[in-house]
């Protein structure tokens, strides 16, 4: 008697020729090539065609399911297709395990999987196994791509209650579905021509493509009579789609490549996109630096993670001694930006991922930059010196102004004496000048990148702090109103007492004000032992008050910049 079998290992399992052939009068068509030009537009009917899939199921043993159970199961799952999804999945049930005979999904390999898929557009490879808690199922699967001859990454969707297994095998159809699309671009990115995407859909829950979706491009390069000659895909460059408005998705293309779609490409070719969704899978990366025999692992470095819209940054890792590195499962379910740091401040690769998109490892080049490296760690402790010295000149500055206020003009001379001893800002612009110069002197000679973009940045908010903090405005202040206080208690008469505000010339350097000239050297201590105190500045003597107007806020009573 002529029938269809599901077989599963070492026994076949009879099921209804009727129940099969009434489920698949919902899905059989024949499978339809793509074809198009570079340059030319693509097929008119993309957007209203199904997809051609042929669908492979094989039970394992250890699951103990019989014939009806497994018919059963296969029915109501494609009732369940047919329900929510309608005519976009046109599936063919293919009889036997085929490619599957023998091997698991996550065993197979193209050269046994592309001859059979031949005609159609998708091959579905389906296995149902025993759950490993001791009840119900775990269904596995996968799917092969036609158009870009790719394998999708292996699915596995629980079954914990037998009774609702069709509806678990339905959620892994779902998941293992990957649409296809041709690329369009546009000025403001690219724009997907879905196909199936303008087929009417019984339920949302079936649509071929929504906002969120992610896309991964490839090129297509054609041989004669449009025969593949290559399949290319992009690396590290992904299709995030924004807005879905009919058959057509306007996406964000999100990549590490400056360029990853250039118009001018040699040779005929489509440029196709197939979706991707992520699988429960670790994400798996070797970082290697140098070429050829002199390649080497890259250990040491730390790699860190953000959404493509979220600046806050995760660190996942450290690569071990040979370079290895991976995101757990379920580590998101969006795209991600990975940076690779070097010291924890230079970058040397940045690159989006889809977490779970494949299981294999993939190996990332790096360009490990020790000169910039030791560069930006010179400019981070300069950094600190400078901060310090902000906060030093801050504390200084609240007890000037306290102890001017009281007209403890000793005090003020102790504390500007102190303000004197710290750095000057002169010598933190020649300590810059000297690391850029040096820098930019070993880059001509080495050959390699030193003043990166980060190193720049760095110099430059150094440069800023210096800038804006280390001026000698509020010490200048300070001074006068220390020197009127002096005139004021001694008056110039013809025994020369003008003269007391003269320094030794053995007085520590002072600090270079904003100008580049160096402050006026502290008078010394009044030579009048029985001289009045002076009275406080303000207070109807004619000394000004030391209230400098351009003194900076954040140098003022306790507030530090940092």
């Amino acid at each position: 008697m002529d029938h269809r079998t599901l077989v599963r290992a070492g026994r076949a399992l009879s099921l209804s020729p009727l129940g099969i052939a009434l489920a698949m009068a919902w899905f059989l068509v024949p499978g339809v090539a793509i074809s198009q030009e570079q340059g030319s537009s693509p097929p008119p009917d993309l957007a209203g065609r199904p997809y051609s899939i042929r669908a492979w199921v094989s039970v394992d043993p250890g699951a103990r399911m019989g014939p009806a159970t497994a018919r059963d199961l296969v029915d109501d799952w494609l009732e369940l297709a047919r329900r929510f999804v309608g005519s976009s999945w046109q599936i063919e049930l293919q009889d036997g395990e085929g490619p599957l005979r023998g091997r698991t999904p996550a065993d197979l390999v193209e050269e046994a999987v592309a001859p059979r898929v031949d005609g159609a557009e998708k091959g579905w490879f389906l296995r149902i196994e025993p759950s490993g808690s001791g009840g119900g199922y775990t269904l596995v699967g996968r799917e092969f791509d036609a158009t870009t001859l790719q394998f999708g990454p292996l699915y596995r969707q629980p079954a914990p209650f037998p009774g609702d297994a069709p509806r678990s095998l339905f959620e892994l159809s779902r998941r293992v579905f990957s649409p296809i699309a041709e690329i369009e671009r546009t000025e403001g990115g690219v724009e997907l021509l879905v196909q199936g995407a303008s087929l009417p859909g019984p339920d949302p829950v079936g649509r071929v493509v929504v906002p969120g979706t992610v896309f991964r491009p490839y090129y297509v390069f054609l041989g004669p009579k449009n025969s593949v000659r290559e399949i290319r895909s992009i690396p590290f460059t992904y299709l995030h789609v924004e807005d879905v408005n009919g058959p057509t998705a306007r996406c964000e293309v999100v990549s590490g490549l400056r360029r990853p779609l250039p118009k001018q490409v040699a040779g005929r070719y489509r440029l196709v996109a197939l979706g991707i969704t992520p699988a429960d899978v670790p994400t798996r990366f070797r970082f290697v630096a140098g070429e050829g025999d002199r390649q080497h692992p890259a250990a040491g470095y730390v790699l860190t993670a953000r959404g493509i819209r979220d600046r806050v940054v995760t660190e996942v890792g450290t690569t071990d001694r040979e370079g290895r590195v991976s995101l757990p499962p379920r580590f998101s379910d969006d795209l991600v930006v990975l940076r690779l740091m070097a010291g924890g401040v230079e970058p040397l690769r940045e690159f989006p991922v889809l977490p779970g998109e494949t299981a294999e490892e993939r190996e990332v080049p790096v360009e490990p930059r020790p000169e910039a490296v030791a560069l930006e760690f010179r400019l981070k402790a300069l950094q600190d010196e400078v901060v310090d010295l902000i906060a030093r000149r801050g504390v200084l500055e609240a007890r000037l102004d306290s102890r001017a206020s009281g007209q403890a003009w000793d005090e003020v001379k102790r504390l500007l004496d102190e303000y004197l001893r710290l750095t000057p800002r002169r010598e933190f612009e020649d300590r810059l000048a000297r690391l850029t110069e040096d820098a930019r002197r070993d880059q001509a000679e080495l050959g390699v990148p030193i003043l990166t973009r980060t190193a720049q940045s760095e110099l430059a908010e150094v440069r800023a702090l210096v800038e804006r903090y280390l001026d000698d405005e509020a010490y200048n202040a300070y001074l006068e109103a220390y020197r009127q206080s002096q005139q004021q208690a001694g008056a110039p008469d013809s025994s020369g007492s003008s003269n007391l505000v003269a320094r030794s010339p053995s007085a520590p350097p002072a600090v270079a004000p904003r100008g580049g000239s160096q402050p006026a050297n502290l008078p010394p201590e009044s030579t009048a032992p029985d001289a009045p105190p002076p009275p406080a500045p303000g207070r109807g003597t004619g000394v000004p008050a030391p209230e400098p107007a351009s003194k900076p806020k954040a140098q003022s009573g306790t507030s530090i910049p940092f």
